[in-house]
């Protein structure tokens, strides 16, 4: 009988146990969720996604040969800046453009249309140091500093094939001079300056004009001077 006893008060302090670890680990659970979640919605809220839209001129010093004039390109960028109501924040945008390029004289020039040999799909991705420099509640001004690389892949263009005559050659070999040029001699590598001024017409949207000045660092190494330099004039948006 005291063996019954001894085995029934064992199994019953076992059970009691187990039923114990299992409210405390759900109460445990309960208490990081909560913070957890928090943690996630604390990053979110303090993050401003940003869009550009800003025409810009690719700045040719080569135009008096047989490449196009200095060409204006239209980026359209998205990004966002963090953290958003900090003086200094980081802002990483990525832009796309396209253009036409030729291969002239050892160089990858800008060309026109009936000139042409590449379709350039460009990516721009800026990261810059943003400034925040808050006027009032409305209104605040930017400015801001980095490093932007020049992602750029070279296409035959339409109506344009490899057996066609180019400036050096035909076509396709043109087409493989063009993308080994885009990534000699750190030609992808810009420093990036900026400046925006932003009006707040609601809690959740902010507006105005943007400018950004793009230095072609592989450029100037290679003494090709402001080659590539790009200038943007436009509009932000952040949301």
């Amino acid at each position: 009988m005291k063996k019954l006893f001894l085995i029934i008060a064992v199994i019953f302090s076992l059970e009691s146990g187990g039923l114990f670890a299992q409210e405390e680990a759900a109460a445990n659970q309960s208490e990081q969720t909560p913070a957890a979640n928090s943690s996630k919605k604390s990053f979110f809220s303090n993050i401003n996604f940003i869009a550009e839209f800003s025409p810009a001129v690719y700045i040719n010093p080569e135009s008096s040969t047989v490449s196009a004039p200095s060409p204006l390109i239209f980026p359209i960028g998205i990004g966002f800046l963090w953290p958003k109501e900090s003086f200094i924040a980081i802002q990483p945008t990525l832009s796309f453009f396209m253009m036409y390029h030729l291969w002239y004289d050892g160089m990858a020039l800008p060309a026109e249309i009936e000139n042409r040999t590449s379709q350039t799909v460009s990516f721009l991705l800026n990261i810059p140091a943003v400034f925040n420099l808050k006027q009032n509640e409305k209104s605040r001004f930017q400015i801001s500093t980095g490093l932007a690389l020049l992602m750029r892949f070279g296409l035959l263009a339409g109506g344009v094939k490899e057996s066609d005559s180019g400036y050096s050659g035909s076509a396709g070999s043109d087409m493989d001079k063009i993308n080994s040029w885009f990534w000699q001699n750190a030609r992808f590598l810009y420093f990036s300056l900026g400046a925006s001024w932003l009006y707040t017409f609601t809690d959740h949207l902010k507006a105005g004009p943007t400018m950004n000045l793009y230095l072609p660092a592989g450029s100037f190494i290679s003494g090709e001077g402001t080659q590539a330099l790009i200038f943007s004039l436009g509009l932000k948006l952040c949301l």
